[in-house]
């Protein structure tokens, strides 16, 4: 989301009104430096509000959100920040090569979810499921198991349970790797249209080179003519 470029354009913005406010009051007007002090603090605020709520305005119709819907996706996205930092801290909490892997599979498919949503916060509806299920699942289920491994004294139905709850971590990942999908799916319908207008602008460009090398062999009549006439040929121009 981009709330930061809000607020800094609305410091740019107000950091010089306040300064052309403050010399003006003094050096113009000649209030007292109370009076212009205010006169500054209004203005430099009234300027920021405004230039942070046009540029967030702007940024809404840029992406077709209304305010109610950047709010609940900005509340939702933190949120899942959360979980996502209690994932990347699961790290440390890992005694087994093979998990290796697997935990930094799961945790990279849900940066580039989270990445792509923040970049694009529309594409939160296309994953509603990550946001409001499989999200929860991986970090609940990638703690209690790295929890539980890390444990001595484990009976044999207890490593079993284990290896079945690993399996599950697969599936689970696969899930995330659909959530992404589904996120990237306008993206790669986009690339595919591009795709097929390139194929026919090839096509109609093999086309033309051929045409023109068919007119590159047609033989030119007048040369033709000529060199008949010069030859003492009788040539009917009718």
């Amino acid at each position: 989301m981009k709330d930061y470029l809000t607020h800094l354009y609305g410091v740019l913005i107000a950091s010089p009104v306040a300064l052309i406010t403050w010399l003006m009051s003094l050096m113009v007007f000649d209030l007292a430096t109370l009076t212009s002090a205010i006169a500054t603090s209004v203005a430099a605020l009234l300027t920021y509000v405004t230039t942070q709520q046009f540029t967030l305005q702007k940024y809404l119709n840029e992406h077709e959100l209304a305010r109610s819907e950047y709010k609940y996706i900005k509340q939702e996205l933190k949120v899942a920040k959360g979980k996502q930092k209690r994932l990347l801290n699961s790290f440390k909490k890992i005694r087994n090569l093979n998990d290796i892997k697997l935990i930094f599979d799961i945790n990279r498919v849900v940066r580039a979810i989270m990445k792509r949503v923040e970049n694009e916060p529309k594409l939160f509806y296309n994953g509603l499921q990550f946001f409001h299920s499989n999200l929860d699942s991986a970090v609940n289920m990638v703690e209690i198991y790295l929890d539980l491994y890390r444990l001595p004294g484990k009976t044999k139905e207890e490593k079993i349970e284990l290896n079945t709850a690993r399996l599950r971590l697969l599936d689970l990942k696969r899930n995330l790797e659909l959530d992404l999908s589904e996120i990237n799916k306008r993206d790669y319908e986009r690339l595919k249209i591009e795709r097929d207008v390139l194929k026919r602008t090839e096509g109609n460009n093999r086309k033309r080179q051929l045409e023109m090398k068919e007119d590159e062999r047609l033989p030119d009549f007048s040369k033709v003519i000529q060199e008949k006439e010069k030859a003492g040929e009788y040539i009917d121009r009718k």
